[in-house]
């Protein structure tokens, strides 16, 4: 990867804003929990036809990458937007989530019939939000042999399902996983000081949502847009070589640098 021939552009509803045209820097924060990943992106010294087309749920996707190798970092909707006037600069910010406000209200009160397993429930829910699975691996997949009223918030209810079975839950990309906690899926690449590695991996113990003891590793790398939550890397330093699952992390750009840092556990 080269410094050099970092691009980025960013699809906001039917406008295609460029690094090469535009100027902008996001940051993109994700995480292995059902919490949705957020984005912030500020535009410097937009028109004011562009500002005012800048509406809540307007679609939003962020591309990112190096010469031939740019991926999507992001995918969700735009939930605010403010500009205000700091010296001679326009500066317009965009927060955006990866899933609407409309999804996050959508509610269901539906009884499936006895002996219906949970991956059934998982997956007409999601079809009835609008979501597409990426991962639908349950440790246990629960038969509710007396059947099962699905009643309230579709999200909340599909959280319930996921602990049900012993999986974690999360969106990302605008896709849902389910998954065994501590599983991912393994993106064949090797973080090391010639293919992106930036500085040393730092230590860090901290607990997860169960209070069960983590440890692993701060990193800090050149943006590689394959990461996000419960992604499998390798991590091959001076004094660390290690292969862990990325528990969350950051994607950011600007004029200066683009970067991913994310917590490795291994």
């Amino acid at each position: 990867m080269n410094q050099f021939i970092r691009k980025a552009n960013i699809i906001l509803g039917t406008s295609n804003l460029s690094s090469e045209r535009y100027d902008f820097e996001f940051d993109v924060e994700f995480d292995d929990t059902s919490k949705k990943d957020l984005a912030e992106v500020v535009f410097y010294n937009l028109s004011h036809d562009r500002i005012n087309s800048i509406k809540k749920g307007t679609p939003i996707i962020i591309n990112a990458g190096y010469e031939n190798d740019v991926g999507t970092v992001f995918l969700g909707a735009v939930y605010d937007m403010d500009t205000i006037k700091r010296g001679v600069n326009r500066e317009t910010t965009v927060k955006a989530v990866d899933a609407t406000d409309q999804r996050d209200k959508l509610k269901v009160n539906k009884t499936y019939k006895e002996g219906t397993r949970a991956s059934q429930i998982i997956a007409d829910l999601c079809q009835i939000v609008g979501l597409s699975i990426g991962k639908l691996e349950l440790p246990k997949d629960v038969q509710y042999r007396n059947g099962k009223n699905e009643q309230g918030v579709i999200l909340q209810r599909l959280k319930l399902l996921a602990k049900d079975s012993g999986a974690k839950f999360n969106i990302s990309k605008g896709m849902a996983y389910f998954r065994p906690p501590g599983s991912g899926d393994d993106v064949q690449f090797i973080f090391s000081p010639e293919r992106g590695l930036i500085g040393s991996p730092e230590p860090f113990i901290d607990e997860d949502e169960d209070e069960n003891e983590l440890k692993g590793f701060n990193v800090s790398a050149l943006l590689n847009h394959r990461i996000q939550p419960n992604s499998i890397v390798n991590i091959e330093a001076k004094d660390v070589k290690v292969k862990g699952r990325v528990r969350s992390g950051t994607h950011s750009y600007s004029d200066r640098e683009m970067i991913t840092e994310m917590e490795v556990v291994v």
